[in-house]
């Protein structure tokens, strides 16, 4: 298992896929959030600070199913996957392997864009307008939704073991986010649906940037849990019954 998940790191982070798409999930909220601030001087740093994560939040949505499908899909139709097989491994080690680099690739971008978002809000709005402790609203904010990023994009994972074509998969896992996002936006004009929501990693990558109350970041990282080990047990399931050619 070391072996193989040493190299599908080393296939993940060689890749162009990972440089291009990872360049513009962390470029372009950082641009768009300096140019919310150079014509938004009421912006608190703390202000611009959850709107840095509202936008890398809106970025994942439109890229992280280009990656998927190429991390996943790709490596089906380059015979990466079948030649993992043959070598010997166990598709349950391949899976693991591919899912932890995958996994692995998502938390960097949500840190790295963090990391950049949160040095220009506080640098040109100021430590200004928190309503708690540097470490719970920052620190803390920043670890619970990279996990919840982390679960969010794995649909996109588990999705890509479906399709064998790389451009359907990516068009599949683009549609899936979009309609997860946008379905959660509308059932929260309902109340009785806000407590079905936050159970979802999708509902969540909105309610951990406005609720950091200890309820809601526990059921954020018991939701992301789940989600996360059922995508590895489904995807297992698929790739156990899967004909490789």
């Amino acid at each position: 298992m070391g072996t193989l998940l040493k190299w599908e790191m080393k296939q993940t982070f060689s890749s162009k896929s990972f440089w291009i798409i990872g360049g513009a999930i962390v470029t372009l909220p950082a641009l768009m959030l300096f140019a919310a601030l150079s014509f938004a001087s009421e912006f608190t740093g703390y202000d611009a600070f959850l709107e840095g994560l509202n936008n890398y939040n809106a970025f994942v949505i439109f890229l992280i199913g280009v990656f998927a499908g190429i991390h996943v899909t790709g490596a089906f139709e380059g015979r990466k996957i079948q030649s993992a097989v043959m070598a010997g491994n166990s598709r349950f080690n391949i899976l693991l392997a591919k899912f932890i680099s995958y996994s692995t690739a998502v938390a960097l971008y949500s840190v790295v864009s963090m990391i950049i978002t949160t040095t220009i809000s506080f640098a040109m709005g100021g430590v200004t307008g928190l309503d708690g402790s540097f470490a719970r609203m920052i620190i803390a904010r920043a670890a619970v939704f990279t996990v919840v990023e982390i679960a969010y994009a794995a649909t996109c994972f588990f999705a890509s073991m479906f399709i064998r074509h790389q451009g359907g998969a990516i068009g599949l896992n683009t549609g899936l986010m979009l309609m997860s996002n946008v379905g959660a936006q509308i059932l929260l004009n309902f109340d009785w649906a806000e407590k079905f929501v936050r159970l979802t990693p999708a509902g969540q990558s909105m309610f951990i940037i406005a609720d950091m109350s200890n309820s809601n970041i526990a059921m954020a990282l018991v939701t992301s849990v789940v989600a996360i080990a059922a995508v590895i047990a489904l995807s297992y399931v698929k790739f156990r019954r899967e004909e490789l050619k």
